[in-house]
């Protein structure tokens, strides 16, 4: 068991003691004026239990959240400085500008991915277009460099179809949380 899981199930357990013993007091008291005072108390532990209840699943998830944002975070940093030498590179062999019209928004593109939220509920998602990513900016540069066709420009722009698509979720809302 992780020592994640083990945090969450002693801080689970020490509420339910404190349930518990609210509970047993609650009941020796069940016959007097002291009664309205413990049952306060019971109702007031029993919502914080319920309140950390309702947190297990985030906080369970959050080791791979963590993992998912570094590997993303760094995935896009990484592509954004691949994408910044290609264009040097246009600049250095003395290519065609029209090389820019292709990389400038790859460079754009992985620049603004740099600043995207990782949240607990699409963090897989965004890992698997961290991943996409590379593979589009493989191509690009492979293209760039002359090393495959032009014609493989088409894949690439699938390829940030699908890693775009991996940025937004299920509720239709942007990378940056705003309602559509």
């Amino acid at each position: 068991m992780g020592s994640t899981e083990q945090k969450i199930e002693e801080q689970l357990a020490q509420l339910q003691q404190k349930v518990g013993a609210r509970h047993a007091e609650v009941l020796k008291h069940s016959n007097d004026d002291q009664f309205t005072v413990e049952y306060a108390r019971l109702v007031n532990v029993t919502s914080k239990l319920v309140e950390f209840e309702k947190t297990i699943p985030e906080r369970l998830a959050e080791p791979d959240r963590r993992r998912s944002e570094r590997i993303v975070t760094w995935s896009w940093r990484g592509e954004a400085v691949v994408s910044a030498v290609l264009i040097a590179l246009v600049f250095i062999f003395d290519r065609s500008a029209w090389w820019l019209v292709l990389l400038v928004p790859h460079f754009a593109g992985t620049v603004a991915g740099c600043f995207q939220k990782v949240d607990a509920e699409q963090h897989r998602d965004r890992r698997f277009g961290a991943v996409g990513l590379h593979v589009v900016a493989l191509l690009m540069a492979l293209i760039s460099l002359s090393v495959i066709s032009q014609w493989f420009i088409i894949a690439a722009a699938v390829g940030w179809m699908l890693v775009a698509g991996s940025l937004t979720d299920s509720t239709g809302a942007d990378p940056k949380g705003a309602r559509r």
